[in-house]
């Protein structure tokens, strides 16, 4: 057994494998994950009788006790070794609780703490656990390799089986560079990304890499891979549920717990400000829980419905140190980076300025505390008072009311009045209009699951049947679906709802842009609201504490009332709009997407009908929301493919 160590410039990431070996290999995967952890790097190697050799890798960024902490981590006894990327922000109380049964720390870090924890208790451990986090754990004593995930899927982490070897990283570039295997195409994937603008469930575009999902733990033993699930979204409201007064209280308490917990860092941090509440409210209690200005950052797009001016007077009300950054239409050329860090393919352009904003953060801090996950625990979307809503509509309005009269005079409607209803700030168009009304028709045929797909989707059957070549038909209809919602159907229809986002949009969408674009630059990001115990409160709530009416996060806006003044608190909420209709206008965008969608590179690839790709190009004269958005996804697509399949990029 040898342990390796050496101090080097780049975000945490871990990688590994068992049951295989070749000069050079574990380096050459830890070397890069190097934008990852810029601060140290190691290795372990062992020989184990059972599972074959063993190699662990590791890339820091140094967060806590910059001085130790260094990974791979063996205990004293080498029975056990951990590599470990992420944050357990309650380790000092676990510490605490580990000292008092007599075990003994060489360190500060929360890495040996988790070492140890796990060695005492096992798999167990994790539900003892308040963080984020993706690690292994090598048993030398039981001849066996333990990888688990966080709850809600912050942190990710890839793995592979082939033959008798098994391998996992923080990210799949690493499996793809070092593992040798011919990369099989999952259709379904694909099909699955043009509905959703990312790829759900375990399994990606390329077959035979896999994602450990929210909330899992896989062992490795006897030649076998076992995955089991250790924590699932609570089943909904309680039947008992306290006023709301209890509510409002345990919820301050709750946040402001969490906010600062994840203030601990030894080494600089700040704010992601939109200048709607979610930020708003992250920002005024980190302002209060310390002595110094909270640096914050913002982006703006150069156009009349981004948030600058908002997020501006927050910053300057609660004595901010301000930092604004521009996206504009020529950072089309940073379209490359962001595909080769994202892995997967992320078909929304809400990766550029997020990018963006990371690299420039990374000039004032190392760790940023953002908004994700309060939308999705508070019922804050759009899409959730439009499901409700329709919950009503089909129980409300006898089915031939809605079939014979409602729905054919919204057909012939004109589509402008969309914009009316939704204040949306683009031109959703014809193609916008159809898709009301077709989740008109969902909501009276059609699953819960269904409708939630239908409405966070971009295309649908509609928009395929005609795209598709015969063979990549062929190939959908030979291959067994990959992924399946999950079936979850405890608790209200409200409460089924807002669960499902955690089967893929978060962890999937929301968490895994969030981790690819911070890790880029190598800054951590942190998500209060998605702190454990503030979702399990959350999803536990009564429906009229999170949408009251039309009215999102109803009790988180109670709260940040106390903060904030009352304009902020009750802000109505707008999208987080690229306004990519815009930057279609700019040559180099025009450029870059007859390149990618050239009637040459569509008929090589043998996915799309050239002649369709065509007319979607050509419609873009519309200025269609729906239709630009589609667009830019297969520009995605095709850059990802010519990037990890071509390996051209």
């Amino acid at each position: 057994m040898s342990v390796s160590i050496e101090g080097r410039r780049s975000v945490c990431g871990i990688c590994g494998f068992v049951g295989t070996d070749r000069p050079g290999m574990i380096e050459g995967m830890t070397e890069l994950l190097v934008h990852r952890g810029p601060d140290d790097s190691g290795t372990f190697a062992a020989s184990d009788p059972a599972l074959g050799p063993v190699r662990l890798g590791h890339r820091r960024l140094s967060i806590i006790d910059l001085s130790g902490g260094h990974q791979p981590m063996s205990t004293q006894d080498g029975l056990y070794t951990i590599v470990f990327n992420g944050e357990i922000y309650n380790y000092r109380e676990l510490r605490d609780d580990l000292a008092k049964n007599g075990v003994s720390f060489s360190t500060e870090s929360d890495t040996e703490v988790l070492l140890r924890l796990y060695e005492m208790e096992g798999p167990d451990c994790l539900s003892r656990l308040n963080g984020m986090f993706a690690f292994a754990v090598y048993c030398r004593r039981n001849h066996e390799l333990f990888v688990a995930r966080d709850r809600i899927g912050i942190k990710p982490l890839y793995y592979m089986e082939q033959g008798s070897a098994f391998y996992f990283a923080s990210e799949a570039k690493a499996l793809l560079r070092y593992v040798d295997f011919d990369p099989v195409i999952n259709p379904h994937a694909i099909q699955n990304y043009l509905a959703l603008r990312y790829v759900p469930g375990h399994t990606g575009i390329i077959q035979q890499i896999r994602r450990l999902g929210p909330g899992e733990y896989l062992h490795l033993k006897d030649g076998r891979v076992h995955r089991e699930t250790w924590w699932l979204p609570p089943p909904g409201e309680l039947s008992s549920s306290p006023g709301e007064s209890e509510c409002l209280e345990e919820l301050a308490e709750l946040m402001e717990r969490s906010v600062s917990r994840r203030l601990i860092s030894d080494v600089s941090f700040g704010a992601y400000l939109s200048g709607g509440l979610d930020s708003s409210l992250i920002v005024a209690l980190m302002t209060r829980l310390q002595n110094s200005p909270v640096k914050t950052f913002s982006v703006g797009f150069d156009y009349e419905h981004d948030e600058l001016t908002e997020a501006a007077a927050t910053a300057e009300l609660l004595g901010c140190d301000h930092h604004e950054v521009a996206c504009r239409a020529e950072d089309v050329r940073l379209l490359p980076e962001i595909v080769y860090h994202s892995d997967d393919p992320m078909g929304d352009a809400i990766n550029i300025p997020m990018y963006q904003l990371a690299r420039e953060a990374k000039k004032e801090v190392t760790v940023i505390l953002t908004g994700e996950g309060a939308d999705e625990v508070f019922a804050g979307y759009l899409f959730h008072k439009v499901m409700w809503a329709a919950g009503v509509y089909r129980k409300v309005l006898p089915r031939a009311l809605r079939q014979w009269v409602i729905q054919p005079m919204l057909s012939i409607a004109p589509a402008s009045l969309l914009n009316i209803a939704f204040k949306y700030p683009a031109y959703l168009g014809r193609r916008g209009k159809r898709k009301a009304l077709d989740y008109l028709d969902l909501v009276g045929n059609g699953t819960l699951d269904e409708g939630y797909r239908h409405l966070i989707s971009l295309f649908d059957a509609r928009d395929t049947q005609d795209m598709y070549t015969r063979e990549f038909r062929e190939s959908l209809a030979s291959t067994p679906e990959c992924w399946t919602p999950p079936a979850d159907p405890a608790g209200t229809e409200f409460d089924q709802m807002i669960r499902l986002q955690f089967g893929h949009w978060l962890p999937d969408n929301m968490l895994m842009r969030n981790d690819k674009m911070s890790m880029a630059s190598a800054v951590e990001g942190r998500v209060p609201y998605l702190d454990h115990e503030v979702v399990e409160f959350a999803l536990r709530l009564r429906k009229r504490n999170k949408l009251r009416g039309f009215t999102g996060k109803y009790l988180l806006r109670r709260l940040a009332e106390k903060e904030l003044p009352r304009d902020t608190a009750q802000r109505k909420k707008m999208p987080f709009y690229v306004p990519i209709e815009k930057y279609f206008q700019q040559q180099s965008f025009v450029d870059l997407m007859n390149d990618l969608l050239s009637d040459s590179s569509v008929k090589s690839r043998g996915i799309f009908d050239p002649g369709a790709v065509a007319g979607l190009r050509s419609a873009l004269n519309a200025n269609e929301f729906m239709l630009v958005k589609q667009v830019y996804s297969l520009m995605v697509l095709e850059l990802w493919f010519r990037t990890f399949v071509d390996r051209q990029v």
